[in-house]
């Protein structure tokens, strides 16, 4: 007896219902209805709470549905058991966020680049303020911004602010030291640290 998950989400808000589509099969691979399945969720303060299971009309197809009521992390644990095809147990993870709490910066909101900078930059509040209105935009264009608010997309974001103050203390054009100038640092085009905190979020080109 083994236990297939079809979908369930990673991230769900509190208010909503966590959704969990789920497929049993016997020892042959076949579908099949268990003795008996149970889920249970760990919630982020430890109380452990029954989810409901609904078998579908196909058989060894299953709808497991828990109301969302804490933030934090959850673990779900599945146990399916049946006397013929033995038992299995299968556990995974959500998180559980306050949509309002992970909403998409905006350019006033400053505080937490500037804690990311740190000393590593003699920008003003002002300069920042400017890279930052820049990079939400460009980050809109190619990537898709969902709700809530991801901490990846956040990170890349501020990493996006920081590659463009580096990228203005760098002279758009450069002498070579024979012709009275001296060697100056290049912003790289790409960063790899954007690119992967980027990457489940990027729009498909189309054409």
């Amino acid at each position: 007896m083994s236990i297939s998950i079809i979908t369930a989400p990673d991230v769900v808000d509190i208010g909503d219902t966590w959704r969990l589509w789920l497929m049993v099969m016997d020892n042959d691979g076949a579908l099949a209805a268990p003795d008996d399945i149970a889920v249970v969720v760990t919630e982020p303060d430890g109380t452990d709470v029954a989810a409901t299971v609904t078998a579908q009309t196909t058989t060894g197809v299953y709808l497991v549905t828990y109301e969302v009521v804490d933030d934090g992390a959850h673990l779900a644990v599945l146990t399916v058991t049946d006397a013929t095809f033995g038992n299995d147990v299968e556990g995974l993870d959500f998180v559980a966020v306050d949509p309002d709490s992970h909403e998409p910066p905006d350019a006033s909101d400053t505080e937490d680049v500037l804690a990311y900078l740190g000393a590593s930059t003699s920008a003003t509040v002002a300069d920042v303020a400017d890279a930052l209105e820049a990079e939400i935009w460009a980050q809109r264009r190619v990537c898709r911004i969902p709700v809530p608010y991801p901490a990846d997309l956040a990170q890349a974001l501020k990493r996006r602010v920081a590659r463009n103050l580096a990228a203005r203390a760098v002279p758009v054009a450069s002498f070579t030291a024979f012709e009275g100038g001296s060697t100056s640092a290049r912003v790289p085009q790409n960063d790899a640290e954007i690119r992967r905190f980027e990457a489940p979020f990027r729009k498909l080109p189309v054409a």
